[in-house]
């Protein structure tokens, strides 16, 4: 029976090709947090956006204790031990996210030193997932230019369904909103992301009225993680799917929001609730109750997670619109076709990464 041997936690920093504006702020590079565990010659890698202080030092200072030297199969012992040793401090924030890199990269391990794919592991037989495609930020100097080159880029790849950014300029986002839906089609699927825009019910109305015309799929975090309550309220009044969850950290807050009387569309987020283990906890209700289920991000992680569990959608940020720079740290990109996402059958969550590129964008 295998240990686990080792547990490094690093930083690592991509700058992106141009630079990305989101309510006021430009950002320019993407800083993502890696731990490897290590057993038996094998190593299980995990990872997620390092958007706070703080989570290496928690990873090396308070989880590293706990996983060392159980065996490598023990993924839950360790997720509960981690949660008891916090539970005075509080679980949101940084642990949330250093407790979810260290489960993801365990479970990586486990499923390495037994040979067989993330999917197969969790009883899994779904090959494909369809993506949805990120674009059309907010750009200064031309706002509506930027959406309709993303969108003929992405759709000339063979992408149908689409997401943007909405709510942070309202005088604009008429335009925007149009653009796309003329360049990407009528039949194409298109969700707003408000990434918390809207501090109550009747903004957050007042905003998607100024664009239901277009035909919107859904409408995405209207308001912050704090007020995912209103989310709920909102979800029985709108006419439009109400998408909520990637910025909650407790699985039990995902339960909420999926359940009979929650959100129409649960975003749970593995690298933010807790890993695997917090995953599979926080989806339990939306998986029963037949709630459509759209993980946030990182499909390289949830893809393999919606073949194995159930899902509807992955998203995706494409070479053609690219605003995270997570390729340039794959050796081999994933097999994306006429917008589906290609489940692969290597172990573990089948990533093949580029060793060199990890350590020339490594930081302290």
């Amino acid at each position: 029976m295998p240990f686990v041997e080792s547990l490094e936690a690093f930083r690592v920093v991509v700058p992106l090709s141009e630079p990305l504006f989101v309510w006021g702020k430009v950002i320019t590079e993407r800083e993502f947090v890696f731990a490897c565990a290590h057993a038996d010659g094998q190593a299980g890698v995990g990872y997620g956006l390092g958007r706070v202080a703080g989570i290496v030092e928690i990873i090396e200072r308070h989880l590293k204790p706990l996983v060392i030297g159980r065996p490598t199969h023990a993924i839950r012992p360790a997720w509960d031990a981690a949660r008891r040793a916090m539970r005075m401090i509080g679980e949101v924030g940084a642990f949330a996210r250093a407790l979810s890199i260290v489960d993801l990269a365990l479970w990586d391990l486990h499923a390495k030193l037994l040979g067989v794919p993330i999917w197969k592991l969790l009883g899994g037989d779904r090959r494909d997932v369809p993506c949805i495609a990120i674009a059309g930020y907010y750009q200064p100097d031309d706002p509506v230019g930027k959406v309709r080159r993303d969108a003929e880029a992405l759709s000339a790849a063979g992408y149908t369904h689409f997401k943007m950014p909405f709510g942070e300029d309202r005088a604009l986002d008429a335009q925007r909103v149009r653009a796309m839906r003329e360049v990407a089609g009528r039949d194409a699927l298109l969700g707003l992301d408000a990434s918390g825009a809207f501090d109550s019910i009747k903004q957050a109305l007042d905003a998607w009225r100024a664009v239901e015309q277009f035909d919107i799929a859904f409408l995405e975090d209207p308001f912050p993680a704090t007020h995912w309550q209103l989310a709920v309220a909102l979800a029985q009044r709108c006419d439009v799917p109400i998408a909520f969850g990637e910025s909650l950290a407790a699985p039990d807050a995902i339960q909420a929001i999926g359940s009979a009387n929650g959100v129409d569309i649960v975003r749970p987020d593995a690298t933010h609730q807790m890993g695997v283990t917090g995953y599979v906890q926080a989806i339990a209700p939306a998986l029963e109750g037949g709630k459509t289920i759209f993980p946030h991000y990182f499909p390289d992680l949830h893809a393999p997670l919606v073949a194995a569990l159930g899902g509807t959608w992955i998203e995706e940020s494409p070479a053609e619109a690219d605003t995270v720079g997570f390729r340039w740290l794959r050796a081999e990109q994933p097999l994306i076709q006429s917008g589906r996402w290609r489940i692969n059958e290597r172990p573990g969550f089948g990533i093949v990464w580029d060793d060199e590129a990890l350590q020339r964008f490594r930081r302290p």
